[in-house]
């Protein structure tokens, strides 16, 4: 195949795909697609967005795809929590695209590109309900009535009242776009106390109280699919698609820092991981990442699933890791911002950034002073040495005493405060032990890092310190 295993991170795709594109590629993986195998001998082409999002998702749990737009939807404003799975594949019904979930049906409204009216959510509260109007819950209260009960409101549009559990649920998560207006009032039915909306049907569940299950919304994208005998037969997973995950599509990777090397910013979010030479989690050995560890996503790619996840991202030539092993590495606005190169030390989390003003273009992890001993403040490098030897009775502890140390061929030092305080490569400390205070003060960096900030900064560059 084609040395293309994946496009960089944002090349040549717009922020979010064409649906009717991608259905395209995905309906004609389909027609002739038989079992999928267990292990792949090559890495499969995911394409993706400009967010770094796979364009596809497969849910297993369904046997359905996901993508597009109605991917984008999804997973930005509810997911599987608000709509629940997919049960069908997009088919156009009535003369627009359409996706059945649990909980909800997806309409494609192109005349709405660009804005979040581009999906909607079909009226299936009012389409469970027809007939019903009469029934005391669905009677609008009467004309002028007002509330007095901050913990309750009154919709002039519907005639009908929203509190308590139901209106905290609904103004958290998505409020008129995702749900509607209320169409009812709180009843019981089917042992549940419940309450309509234009687009769901509210449950309240008290065995599930004080955790995020209190509110349930009701099953009626499937009863909308069974009542029109809609296929909702599973289908193999294609290859343009990748097993669902929740961090592989967590909404914050749109706002992953974008080095200026190229790629997505991401960290390991596990212990420790190791970097394959195929996207197999038997493939060959390259290196070891540890926890907190930044690294630079240039793409993804499907290869043997790893805990599941079939996903993995490419991080350089022949040098994959699991999708499962690391989240968006998203950074916190330094305190302030400095003309030209400088760099942000934060010591919360231990990520270094180096900056060219306000644009951040490089970020690494360090070790930094033990019992409070990193200065904090606004420094400049007031003196550079490439190579030296670190002996600490330069700086007041001779030999003998607690804390000495004698260190030879430290490389790429960046002195900024009087005292012997610099940024600098650090091989004594195990790499899994970075991210933590093990230093007399300095900010140790991997030597590859090191050598970075020793091309970045210069003499009277900021070193930015905080919590």
């Amino acid at each position: 195949m084609t040395r293309r295993t994946c496009l960089p991170f944002g090349a040549g795709c717009g922020k979010v795909f064409n649906l009717c594109a991608v259905l395209v590629v995905l309906a004609a993986a389909l027609a002739g697609l038989g079992p999928t195998t267990p292990r792949v001998a090559r890495a499969a082409e995911v394409p993706i967005d400009d967010n770094g999002m796979p364009a596809a998702a497969y849910f297993p749990e369904t046997g359905h795809h996901l993508a597009a737009e109605f991917l984008t939807a999804w997973t930005t404003t509810g997911g599987l929590m608000t709509y629940g799975y997919p049960i069908t594949e997009t088919f156009t019904e009535n003369g627009r695209l359409v996706q059945y979930f649990e909980r909800a049906r997806f309409e494609l409204w192109p005349e709405h590109a660009g804005s979040q009216w581009v999906v909607q959510g079909t009226l299936l509260g009012r389409w469970k309900t027809a007939g019903r109007e009469k029934e005391a819950p669905f009677v609008p209260l009467p004309s002028g009535t007002v509330s007095d009960d901050p913990n309750r409101i009154i919709f002039s549009e519907t005639g009908h009242s929203l509190a308590y559990g139901f209106k905290e649920y609904w103004e958290a998560n998505g409020g008129l776009y995702r749900f509607g207006y209320p169409i009812s009032e709180e009843f019981e039915e089917n042992g549940h106390t419940v309450q309509y909306f234009e687009r769901a049907r509210f449950e309240w569940h008290p065995e599930n109280a004080g955790t995020p299950y209190a509110v349930l919304l009701g099953l009626l994208g499937r009863d909308m699919a069974e009542a029109k005998k809609v296929n909702m037969q599973p289908v193999a997973q294609v290859d343009q698609s990748v097993i669902y995950d929740a961090g592989l599509f967590d909404p914050r990777w749109i706002d992953a820092m974008r080095p200026a090397e190229g790629g997505v910013s991401a960290f390991v979010s596990v212990g420790g991981t190791i970097v394959r030479s195929t996207p197999d989690p038997q493939g060959g050995y390259v290196d070891d990442l540890y926890y907190g560890r930044p690294v630079s996503l240039r793409g993804i790619v499907k290869g043997v699933p790893q805990d599941g996840i079939d996903a993995w991202y490419v991080i350089g030539p022949g040098k994959y890791i699991s999708a499962a092993v690391v989240d968006p590495l998203v950074i916190t606005p330094p305190p302030q911002y400095f003309w030209g190169h400088w760099i942000d030390v934060n010591l919360s989390d231990f990520w270094a950034v180096a900056y060219d003003g306000t644009t951040p273009v490089h970020v690494i992890t360090f070790v930094a002073g033990r019992e409070g001993r990193t200065p904090l403040g606004v420094y400049r490098v007031m003196s550079r040495v490439e190579n030296e030897t670190m002996d600490s009775a330069t700086v007041g502890i001779p030999r003998g005493a607690p804390g000495y140390y004698y260190l030879e061929n430290v490389r790429y030092t960046q002195y900024f405060l009087d005292g012997g305080y610099a940024l600098h490569g650090n091989y004594w400390t195990p790499e899994w032990n970075f991210g933590n205070f093990t230093s007399n003060g300095c900010i140790g960096m991997l030597e590859e890092d090191a050598r970075y900030m020793w091309d970045f900064l210069w003499f009277d560059s900021v070193v930015s310190i905080h919590w």
